[in-house]
């Protein structure tokens, strides 16, 4: 590999960094999603998480969530505030509670996907007229070091 390459590969590994950084700003703005009050990253994740895995109980959620029990029920007492889910216990184990969305919760979480969509759209927009070929080595590329983040 010459200078001029790895100085490239280099650039190109400071530039995904920089995208990673705005895609994080953006992603963490308090957001309008239609119901209210604005919601926090962590707020419509944790509800998106609960629509995704309806009926799931508080120990689960914080396990899917990676973060602890504490720090979910923090967030899910705000959800509960905003009447966006609640809590029912759990029929065959009364001891568990089993978190649910509510409709206006339904709301919120249709605007997050409307935010993803919109995240996209911009992506295909960029690609533009981008070969076939040129597409799936990005796909690759983007899978690849997607797998190696995980595993470090």
């Amino acid at each position: 590999m010459t200078n001029s390459e790895k100085l490239t590969k280099e650039n190109i590994g400071t530039l995904l960094l920089d995208v990673f950084q705005t895609f994080g700003k953006q992603d963490r703005k308090i957001r309008d999603y239609g119901v209210e009050e604005p919601l926090y990253h962590s707020e419509i994740y944790t509800l998106a998480e609960i629509r995704e895995h309806e009926g799931i109980h508080i120990t689960a959620l914080a396990e899917l969530c990676g973060v602890t029990k504490g720090a979910i029920s923090q967030v899910l007492k705000k959800l509960e505030q905003k009447g966006l889910v609640t809590k029912e216990k759990d029929a065959r184990n009364q001891s568990r509670l089993m978190l649910k969305v509510t409709p206006k919760g339904e709301i919120a979480y249709a605007r997050h996907l409307d935010y993803q969509n919109q995240f996209k759209n911009m992506v295909v927009e960029v690609l533009g007229d981008a070969p076939d070929e040129q597409a799936r080595w990005i796909k690759d590329f983007l899978t690849k070091l997607e797998e190696r983040m995980t595993h470090e």
